[in-house]
């Protein structure tokens, strides 16, 4: 696949992700007023999230909440759990023996809520919707490995079929890929993002017209463990159980999604008027953390470090790679996650939090060095009346705290350092323009599927203007590896070389709390695979 097209697609969904994790640490992002659905007496549960579904068309999904909906109503092929293995959802497997040809099967009970099967052709025709340029997913990019398709994910103008894709029965598809695969990377692009629709639905619709059609807006049939019954893209979504789900019936007759401030969500915990949250997407404020832990009634669980704060630095403003270093030894890293996070966090020094299965251990964090940071400045010949700006989010009062506390150490060691607050289009804006001398922004790396990510940010064209031949040559080859073993092989090569040039070091990663009302059961709040077993969910 052309790596400037996947890429240029990629960031837009990439910023997006972005976009989801800091709307929710923020203090704006939905009406706590807002009256969740009445339970009237029902076994019903109401989630608390801080970021509103902005859609919940499937064939692109904005942001993780309206992901999860979308996924409620129409599962993906397999989905991933929190122990980062794929589970089955509308696939019992899906199988390569060559890691080009992938063989799908689905599950041969799952019916749509009108009573038919779902069947291969709903699943090729979703595939066609998707690689269609007049639906124009957002995610058509994630198909582009598949074979027939554009570098963009879509199919060339005037062809209605996808070569890679071949019917096998009912309930099997044959999909093959432009070069070898991983399984892993198979499932993560096409398993979970393909979200199958009803062709006998949908298919008089012209595509052209899909996006906007009353069925995208309202699904009237569907095949996942819960049916929307009203939605508030600002408010919450309400919805009822598919009683004839094909891994199960539902315990709960309800399940809602409720849009709130990040103080309200603690608030509401405590008063029953949500039963838990999201960590990532129903961000708990860390100061309100203790007090949620000491709710009488509620039980709590840290999330996995996965919202990442990355500095910036321009290579064009800071060209020496001893003064990127000196830069990284000056952050006080341990001081931002003991005191302002109260342990909520890890400390992270590169592309890789512990919950990757990527991360080399060998490569440590640098230590808080203050006197090294000034070494390594003298050395490179730092100019001390040089200052640097540092762009950092508005809005968000843990991120600004950590980002006085960063100025405070840069300026220690002779980095002057000056903080210019900027909303998060604007900021997003100069860091794609390189208009910046320093940024802070949170980003979440893919834990089990990465290549994408760490291209963006280490490729040739990233926004820290940073170029190194090896790691042009060890992400090629990631691209087209199929040996686990070498996979990590190489990702540790990468994050060797990183450790030495310093591009853009993290700072740290939060665990955001996950809280439920114990008198759910058979639930857990969490970031991966919370809805795989949605249907086994009961209230006491």
């Amino acid at each position: 696949m052309n790596k400037k097209s996947f890429l240029k697609s990629a960031v837009a969904v990439m910023l997006m992700a972005s976009l989801a994790v800091l709307s929710a640490c923020g203090s704006n992002s939905g009406d706590s007023t807002a009256p969740a659905p009445e339970a009237g007496g029902k076994k019903v549960v109401n989630i608390g999230v801080t970021y509103a579904p902005s859609g919940i068309n499937p064939l692109a999904p904005v942001g993780l909440v309206s992901t999860y909906v979308a996924g409620l109503m129409f599962p993906p092929l397999v989905e991933l759990d929190s122990d980062l293995q794929y589970k089955p959802m509308l696939a019992d497997s899906i199988e390569t023996a060559d890691n080009k040809t992938f063989t799908v099967k689905l599950n041969a009970n799952a019916k749509w809520t009108d009573g038919t099967p779902v069947t291969a052709d709903d699943v090729i025709f979703t595939l066609k919707l998707m690689s269609n340029p007049k639906v124009a997913s957002n995610l058509a990019y994630m198909f582009a490995i598949v074979e027939g398709l554009d570098d963009s994910g879509y199919l060339p103008e005037g062809q209605t079929d996808i070569s890679g894709v071949k019917k096998v029965d009912d309930h099997t598809v044959e999909i093959k890929t432009k070069a070898p695969t991983t399984l892993t990377l198979f499932k993560d692009y096409i398993g979970r993002n393909l979200l199958t629709l009803p062709q006998a639905a949908l298919k008089d619709i012209k595509p052209e017209d899909i996006n906007k059609s009353d069925f995208i807006q309202k699904p009237t049939v569907t095949s996942g463990p819960f049916k929307l019954v009203s939605y508030d893209r600002d408010h919450f979504v309400q919805m009822e159980a598919n009683k004839d789900y094909f891994k199960g019936a539902p315990k709960l007759e309800g399940l809602n999604f409720k849009v709130l401030q990040g103080p309200a969500v603690s608030a509401q915990l405590q008063s029953g008027e949500i039963d838990m949250n999201i960590p990532s997407v129903g961000v708990i404020p860390v100061g309100d953390y203790e007090k949620v832990k000491s709710l009488e009634g509620i039980a709590t669980n840290d999330g996995v470090p996965l919202a990442t704060q990355f500095m910036y630095i321009n290579g064009k403003v800071v060209t020496d790679a001893k003064q990127r270093q000196a830069i990284s030894y000056a952050m006080n890293r341990e001081q931002i996650v003991s005191k302002l996070l109260k342990g909520a966090g890890e400390v992270v020094d590169g592309y890789f939090t512990s919950y990757s299965p990527y991360k080399d251990p060998n490569v440590k964090p640098v230590a808080y060095d203050p006197e090294k940071a000034k070494a390594l400045l003298q050395e490179s010949g730092w100019d001390t009346n040089k200052t640097l700006t540092m762009a950092v989010l508005s809005g968000d009062a843990t991120l600004e705290q950590a980002s006085n506390i960063i100025a405070e150490n840069l300026n220690a060691v002779g980095v002057k350092t000056k903080i210019q607050m900027l909303d998060l289009a604007t900021l997003i804006d100069k860091l794609v323009k390189m208009d910046y001398d320093l940024g802070i922004l949170t980003v979440s790396i893919t834990p089990i599927n990465p290549l994408a990510d760490v291209n963006y940010y280490l490729h040739e064209g990233n926004p820290v203007g940073y170029k190194n031949e090896e790691i042009e040559k060890l992400l090629t080859a990631l691209a087209t590896e199929v040996d686990e073993a070498k996979i990590k092989e190489d990702y540790s090569k990468v994050q060797q070389i990183v450790a030495q040039d310093v591009p853009m070091p993290s700072i740290y990663a939060t665990k955001a709390l996950g809280a439920m009302n114990k008198r759910v059961v058979n639930a857990q709040p969490k970031d991966f695979g919370m809805f795989i077993n949605v249907n086994e969910w009961d209230v006491k």
